[in-house]
């Protein structure tokens, strides 16, 4: 070293306070020369990629580089003129005077600790701090050297990482839904044939992941029970499905969305699950599998309940709706044979009294008596007509002795009679060998919708359509009324749209009711041929 270096002033450096205090300025000097006295020394603290800085006994800073200076967002004459102690956020200095002391008295002989402070502008900066006193060779302090590491963007990284990491937990342990994740112990060749493979997943593959809603659809009351446990070990190992589902899962990419599966758990109970499984593989080994699964027992055994509940409804109503037709059937006949053929004797009679009357003298003495006679005979013939009428709209005669065709046909005709509606009917000139179940239900969904169409579209035409297409029996009715709106269809009032659908659905058919784009409204009508039936056709067909 120099002894103009050792008596120069130094620019960061405050002079002597005087002679007296010889032992101090020979530290201070010694400390202000230390990273000067050597050009190389002296660039590497300037350059340093980390904050460097120098202080004295007292905690003044007395040299520091240009990345403490960019650490903390200041110049070097700002941090010079304040003491290391001053530097401070939140109460916390960079370096507290009770740390300089124990550094300088020896009885700390370095610290490294992290500490936070705030940059000129205001903003939080984090720093790693390291401090040491450099001694000369009598072991005495001659300046205390800081290295500060600027570990800011660290700091936030391993908070975002705290973070992410605390919604994940947070995510997998409040889940309704099964989370879990099997690791491999030993990696699986994916170019092993598919049993191998499954084998040593049973061999090597264990739980190392589950939140406690897995570990409850097995019947455990908590993650800790099974987390560890082999693939093998677990009772859905040993079910016959699961062997499926692996081949399944490999087949598929190594991956399964929307698995419908029936486990059990512990007790032997029977679970209904929906799984999604996803493999990692890498390099053409497996590595782990990762799953959601979500319990669907309870909605499964309730959709199963509706099921049944509405199958028994519709049965109820099927049975309902033949005891009924056989009812009309059986009254019909009645009418017809019975209170058709008495009224017919009735008629016959008045009409052999009018005769005699008229043949006899009571005419002349009693001219009332043949009026009488005459009004009877016109009501039986009326009445006989209306009974004729009603054992027809009961159950058509033509419905049994001619079949759906016929029946539809004579329908249309009377409803244009009745109604002064037009009517155009169009059939089909296949031969249509439908059960009398099947031809009844079309019959009365036709006799609905004409009813419909009188009472509520002010239409003044109506194409009723029947046609085969695809072993189905298709019947349309569009008129050109006024239309039906959407309230109207889904209006739960609309019984009589309910019974035609119910009629349809009950055969496995299909019904369908829409407001056409023009004017007025279409129903459509579909019912497969009965099985039997449908093989016969078939056969004809070929």
């Amino acid at each position: 070293m120099k002894s103009d270096e050792v008596t120069k002033p130094h620019p960061m450096q405050a002079p002597p306070k005087s002679a007296a205090t010889g032992t101090q300025t020979a530290r201070v000097t010694t400390m202000r020369a230390a990273p000067g006295g050597d050009g190389r020394l002296s660039q590497a603290f300037e350059s340093a990629p980390i904050g460097m800085a120098i202080f004295d006994e007292d905690g003044r800073l007395r040299q520091v580089n240009q990345s403490l200076c960019q650490a903390l967002d200041c110049d070097s004459q700002e941090l010079l003129a304040q003491p290391v102690t001053a530097v401070v956020h939140q109460g916390i200095p960079l370096i507290d005077k009770q740390l300089v002391e124990k550094l300088f008295s020896g009885e700390l002989p370095s610290y490294r600790g992290e500490r936070r402070t705030l940059t000129k502008q205001g903003d939080p900066v984090w720093l790693d701090l390291t401090a040491v006193v450099v001694r000369g060779p009598g072991d005495e302090a001659l300046y205390g050297l800081a290295m500060i590491e600027n570990i800011t963007h660290r700091k936030r990284s391993a908070e975002a990482l705290r973070q992410s990491e605390e919604r994940y937990r947070s995510f997998v342990a409040n889940s309704s839904e099964g989370i879990w994740r099997f690791e491999i112990e030993q990696p699986i060749d994916i170019s092993l044939p598919a049993e191998e493979q499954i084998a040593l997943f049973y061999q090597h593959g264990y739980l190392a992941e589950c939140n406690d809603a897995m570990a409850r659809m097995y019947g455990h009351s908590c993650a800790d029970e099974i987390l560890g446990a082999r693939f093998g070990d677990f009772l859905l190992a040993s079910n016959p499905t699961s062997l499926a589902t692996m081949r399944k899962f490999m087949a598929n990419g190594y991956q399964l969305q929307n698995l419908d599966k029936i486990e059990v758990d512990k007790s032997g109970a029977q679970k209904r699950f929906v799984t999604n499984v996803v493999g990692v593989v890498i390099n053409g080994r497996l590595l782990r599998l990762w799953g959601t699964q979500r319990d669907e027992t309870q909605r499964k055994e309730a959709e199963d309940e509706v099921r049944d509940s509405r199958q028994r409804m519709r049965s109820l109503a099927a049975r309902i709706q033949a005891l009924r037709e056989q009812e009309r059937s059986d009254i019909a006949r009645e009418m017809h044979d019975v209170l058709g053929q008495s009224l017919t004797s009735v008629r016959l009679d008045l009409s052999w009294l009018q005769k005699q009357v008229l043949n006899s003298t009571i005419q002349s003495e009693n001219p009332e008596i043949t009026e009488r006679l005459m009004a009877a005979t016109h009501e039986v013939e009326k009445t006989i007509a209306e009974v004729k009428t009603l054992s027809t709209e009961l159950r058509p005669g033509v419905l049994d002795k001619f079949g759906l065709a016929a029946a539809i046909e004579w329908q249309c005709q009377e409803f244009e009679r009745r109604t002064g509606i037009k009517c155009d009917c169009q059939i089909t000139s296949e031969e249509l060998s439908l059960t009398s179940e099947r031809s009844t239900a079309l019959f009365r969904i036709l006799q609905e919708a004409l009813v419909n169409v009188a009472r509520h579209s002010q239409a003044s035409s109506v194409c009723v359509t029947l046609g085969v297409d695809n072993a189905q029996v298709h019947l349309t009715v569009a008129d050109n009324g006024k239309g039906i709106t959407a309230e109207q269809i889904s209006n739960p009032a609309s019984l009589g749209l309910l019974g035609m659908r119910e009629r349809a659905e009950l055969l496995d058919g299909y019904f369908n009711i829409e407001a056409l784009a023009t004017r007025g409204t279409k129903i459509t009508a579909s019912i497969p041929f009965a099985p039997a039936v449908l093989s016969i056709v078939e056969d004809t067909a070929k």
